[in-house]
């Protein structure tokens, strides 16, 4: 029967049936689908630079000159001449530098999913026995 504003409230001898019928509805929920893992590992390898570098190189050599007399007499005084010869060593020293970030994030993503079910309803059945009159007119 129909809640309709011209229906009449039903009468003490009348009895109704209420028919029912199953909606889908659809909740949501988070579950783990899976998980991104940033790491790091140590890569080496071998790297060779070219260094400019810098030594010195005594060089020594006899000249002939002119006799002339000398100042001194052979062994009246010890000369001595002292030449130091240096050169660049090269030391390698390591430092580490930033070269990239990673970055990670998350972001929402809107999608549509279909989802469908089977769901039931109670529709009336109307059995007549003899010669019944009856008006359906107002069934909805």
């Amino acid at each position: 029967m129909c809640n309709e504003p011209d229906a009449k409230p039903p009468t003490a001898d009348e009895q109704t049936v209420q028919l029912r019928e199953e909606e889908l509805h659809a909740r949501t929920q988070p579950v783990e689908t899976g998980q991104v893992r940033i790491g790091k590992d140590v890569a080496e390898e071998q790297q060779t630079l070219e260094v400019p570098v810098t030594r010195e190189q005594i060089t020594i050599e006899r000249r002939p000159v002119d006799r002339r007399p000398a100042g001194a007499s052979i062994g009246a005084n010890d000369e001595t001449i002292s030449v130091t010869e240096r050169e660049d060593k090269v030391s390698i020293e390591k430092r580490a530098v930033v070269t990239a970030e990673i970055n990670v994030d998350k972001r929402h993503v809107q999608d549509t999913q279909l989802v469908s079910g089977s769901v039931r309803r109670e529709e009336a059945r109307i059995e007549r026995g003899g010669d019944v009159d009856v008006d359906q007119a107002r069934w909805h």
